[in-house]
């Protein structure tokens, strides 16, 4: 994705961060980072509508925007609660504390062309997400051998990690391929990138179910596993050694 088709991205991930950690404030969640003391008495239960309508104000740490968009919010949340019913829409009762949600954003290698890096953005808990398909190109040549080498070597964790975006997570992954892929090679496939993707903090297949036959056979979890590609216990391998021989030994590392 080229930064420069998203101008102020940036700008825009640091007021989501703001806005989730703003309405966690008026609930009463404590954030640690942001030395703030809860704004509600966590004993009592609180109509939701009327806390956030408090946004008006909150600390200085919150811009205007983040401010408004809560406010612009409670009519919104007001109606889908009366259409669905959602009587505990409107209410909370905090007896305990509660945990601060973990934002999440697309990790900076995500983007080119100087992309705004989402760490700037981390106020509390944050994940990053990678998604890695190589068969729509430019990832390594169309043949079994440089995918192998390619994903046995895969440094993006690590040149994630040295930006700050750290944990990071593959939300979305398959085994599709650029030429016609064996049995026997979507098997290594199946292993190599579950190795790879392991050393985050764990992966997403895409997808879990495919109904067209035609594309079932790479793109489906369930028929992965039919096919015997992937394993029933997804924390196991057909084969633990399957990098043994595209491991590099020098300090080289892909390309991703």
């Amino acid at each position: 994705m080229d930064a420069k088709k998203t101008p102020g991205h940036g700008e825009f991930q640091k007021n989501f961060v703001l806005t989730v950690r703003a309405v966690e404030y008026l609930l009463g969640i404590t954030l640690p980072s942001l030395k703030l003391k809860a704004n509600v008495n966590v004993n009592l239960s609180t109509n939701i509508t009327a806390t956030l309508g408090l946004a008006g104000a909150l600390p200085p740490i919150f811009p205007p925007e983040v401010r408004s968009v809560i406010l612009e919010a409670i009519p919104i949340l007001t109606k889908l609660g009366i259409k669905l019913a959602l009587k505990d829409l409107f209410s909370f009762n905090l007896k305990t504390q509660a945990e601060p949600l973990v934002t999440n954003f697309m990790d900076i290698n995500w983007q080119y062309n100087n992309p705004a890096n989402p760490a700037d953005a981390a106020l509390g808990p944050q994940i990053y997400d990678n998604h890695l398909y190589y068969s729509f190109g430019g990832v390594a040549d169309p043949n079994e051998n440089a995918y192998l080498t390619h994903i046995c070597n895969l440094d993006r964790i690590e040149k994630d990690a040295s930006l700050g975006n750290a944990p990071l997570y593959f939300g979305e992954w398959a085994l599709p391929t650029q030429f016609q892929a064996s049995d026997a090679f979507l098997r290594k496939w199946a292993d190599a990138q579950k190795r790879a993707y392991s050393q985050g903090a764990g992966w997403i297949f895409w997808n879990f179910k495919v109904e067209q036959p035609s594309t079932a056979r790479q793109w489906s979890y369930l028929e992965g596993v039919k096919r015997g590609y992937l394993t029933r216990d997804p924390s196991q391998y057909n084969d633990p050694r399957v990098c043994d021989p595209y491991v590099r030994t020098s300090a080289a590392a892909a390309t991703s």
